[in-house]
């Protein structure tokens, strides 16, 4: 293929077409994230603790696709990659009880100040539970349902599933003991009787 026939041919053209498929990606993921949605008992809302702009997107993108879970969905507000910030400084861990850090580690990443606080998670719960029309004494504490976890060490990534599972358990319980189920069970579904071929009636 000759250089002049590729369409990306410099770094900015590269930035760009990454950009603009991105934003493709979103919108097109974005139409599809109400069927996710549809009938949920637990959603997870996951935003990157070293970038503001995620928890913004959160609330822009996602908030109206929880318009399709069940009335009574948990929402857990999920900071990940903390693995990647700076531990504070050693007076500030002896103030909290959990003693100085592990010095020497090396090797990482460099490790920046985080961005998020988890006041922001805790103020975009209570925004989710305001546009769901939810009362704070019906539902968990927000500091029950926001977490920060890495993905990458798996800090804090059994204790987001235990809680979830849980808090889902009994809801699900409830729902099955209200109404029918919202499934199909293909072992006992009798199928309607045949047409003869040709004839829709």
């Amino acid at each position: 293929m000759h250089k002049e026939h590729m369409s990306v041919r410099t770094m900015e053209d590269y930035s760009a077409l990454k950009k603009k498929g991105s934003a493709l990606w979103r919108e097109q993921f974005h139409g599809l994230g109400s069927m996710y949605c549809r009938g949920a008992t637990a959603v997870i809302l996951i935003y990157d603790v070293n970038h503001p702009q995620s928890l913004l997107e959160l609330e822009d993108r996602f908030l109206g696709l929880t318009d399709t879970a069940s009335t009574d969905c948990l929402f857990a507000i999920v900071g990940n990659k903390v693995d990647l910030v700076e531990e504070p400084a050693a007076e500030d861990q002896q103030k909290d009880g959990r003693g100085p850090g592990v010095a020497g580690r090396g090797g990482g990443a460099p490790k920046a100040p985080k961005q998020v606080q988890p006041e922001d998670a805790v103020a975009l719960y209570r925004k989710i539970l305001k546009y769901k029309m939810l009362d704070e004494k019906d539902v968990p504490a927000a500091e029950q349902m926001c977490f920060e976890t890495s993905a990458k060490t798996g800090h804090n990534v059994d204790l987001l599933f235990e809680t979830l599972f849980d808090l889902v358990v009994p809801v699900i319980s409830r729902q099955r003991a209200q109404g029918p189920p919202q499934t199909v069970d293909i072992a006992t579904y009798k199928t309607p009787g045949q047409t003869p071929s040709g004839c829709c009636a």
